[in-house]
């Protein structure tokens, strides 16, 4: 099946309907009965009304805004790409204009430009939309309703993600204020209780027990623990870490024009372009994994590089947390694994399963947690944040302005790349400036 075909799937009957009716074009040609007749126009009549004629301009539409087209519409599905497949999979539901439409993680694989789209997509939607995302820009850009879960608990409000945050907030500041208020008045009432049981008093201490009975005590909300990550440093001595000159990257054919580019120690450097210009073979080269076609590269004395690669693959997915902690380093015991895993939010029997049975982000928290135990002073991660929470993701920005060493990220989402790095770069600019100094020599 072809990305076209999955694609005009949404509308099966529609060209099942087409495909009759070209079939009857060619009975006609033969003979032309009443009912013959009659049936063909009942098909034209439908297909007119139900828009079939611009079903391939909507299609069109659809993927320039997807940034499906510049896959080639008549590619097979089987040759795309996880994130490819999720795009294309994402156009056909947008396709079909459900009365509701249920989305989760939309955002996930999309670039800037994509995500800019489905936004003005979502707000023009004349159905309810219903959608689960941690990317909140993009969630304040298209929700007028927040589903808010809290420690098994779920409350909505009324607005953007932002609003409703203010709204939680207050609401939690004003339950406060009412938990202390009501406790003071407990602790008086049993104080006036405890002194005034016997004697003259007691008839008014058992009335103020009765009234203490009754009070219907306020309970503080509990909320989700908040993650904490952290990355152990390994000392390098070396004022540049990496550096590349003329370096063509690729696998048969170069992706870009050469590049030059070198990561000084404790940079913080942002990698950006959109999906399949090749950021993450170029994160791939810079730490060894993928051969350069060409060019130069320098790696300094001592240095030791944490990869966080964007597929949640494992080498044993029927492995536990537990275990994959413990592999990293054979002086950590069971014990102590844990104690890391809770640090990363994978906490009680979660450390236990099989790490295939864990959700997206416990998974994405399982690799950070052993990334973390190993001591690096280079960070490469490739769009780490794709499954994770709000907090989580508040807490790996931390993390890495922390870092003492050089971080070289890949991501999409602008609200997570807010000002902490000492340089954001386009790769296509990078290949630019490297194809204009050629030029200029």
């Amino acid at each position: 099946q072809t990305i076209r075909e999955c694609l005009q799937s949404a509308f099966n009957e529609l060209f099942e309907a087409e495909r009759e009716l070209f079939s009857l074009y060619q009975e006609m040609a033969e003979s032309a009965s009443p009912s013959l007749l009659r049936r063909v126009a009942k098909l034209q009549t439908e297909l007119e009304a139900q828009g079939f004629y611009a079903l391939h301009a909507q299609i069109e539409s659809v993927s320039a805004g997807l940034g499906i087209q510049q896959l080639g519409l008549d590619t097979l599905m089987s040759a795309l790409s996880g994130g490819q497949r999720h795009k294309v999979l994402l156009a056909r539901l947008l396709l079909r204009k459900p009365d509701v439409l249920l989305l989760d993680e939309p955002t996930n694989y999309l670039d800037a430009t994509h995500i800019e789209w489905l936004k003005s997509y979502l707000n023009a939607y004349v159905g309810t939309v219903l959608l689960v995302s941690h990317d909140v820009s993009f969630l304040n850009a298209v929700t007028t309703g927040i589903c808010d879960i809290d420690y098994q608990k779920i409350q909505k409000y009324t607005g953007s993600y932002h609003k409703a945050m203010a709204q939680k907030r207050h609401n939690n500041s004003l339950l406060e204020k009412e938990y202390h208020a009501q406790q003071a008045e407990i602790k008086k009432l049993e104080q006036f209780i405890a002194k005034n049981s016997a004697g003259v008093n007691a008839s008014i201490a058992k009335g103020r027990k009765k009234q203490l009975d009754k009070i219907e005590r306020v309970q503080l909300h509990k909320t989700d623990a908040v993650t904490e990550f952290d990355f152990s440093y390994a000392p390098i001595g070396h004022q540049s870490v990496i550096s590349a000159e003329a370096l063509s990257i690729g696998y048969q054919t170069p992706l870009l024009s050469p590049i030059d580019i070198t990561v000084a120690r404790g940079e913080k450097l942002v990698i950006e372009g959109f999906n399949g210009v090749g950021k993450s073979t170029l994160l791939k080269t810079l730490m060894g994994e993928v051969l350069p076609l060409s060019g130069e590269m320098t790696f300094a004395q001592g240095l030791k590089i944490g990869y966080f690669a964007q597929d949640l693959s494992w080498r044993h997915p029927d492995h536990a947390p537990e275990q994959e902690v413990c592999a990293v380093d054979s002086s950590i015991n069971s014990k102590s694994a844990r104690k890391l895993l809770a640090r990363f939010g994978i906490k009680g029997d979660k450390a236990q399963r099989r790490l295939e049975a864990l959700s997206g982000g416990e998974q994405t928290r399982v690799k950070l947690c052993c990334l973390a135990t190993r001591g690096c002073n280079v960070l490469i991660l490739d769009e780490p944040t794709t499954h994770l929470d709000t907090s989580s993701k508040d807490a790996l920005k931390q993390a890495l302005q922390r870092f003492a060493g050089s971080v070289i990220l890949v991501s999409h989402e602008k609200a997570f790349i807010q000002d902490w790095p000492d340089r954001i770069v386009d790769i296509a600019t990078l290949a630019e400036l490297s194809l204009q100094a050629e030029v200029e020599a």
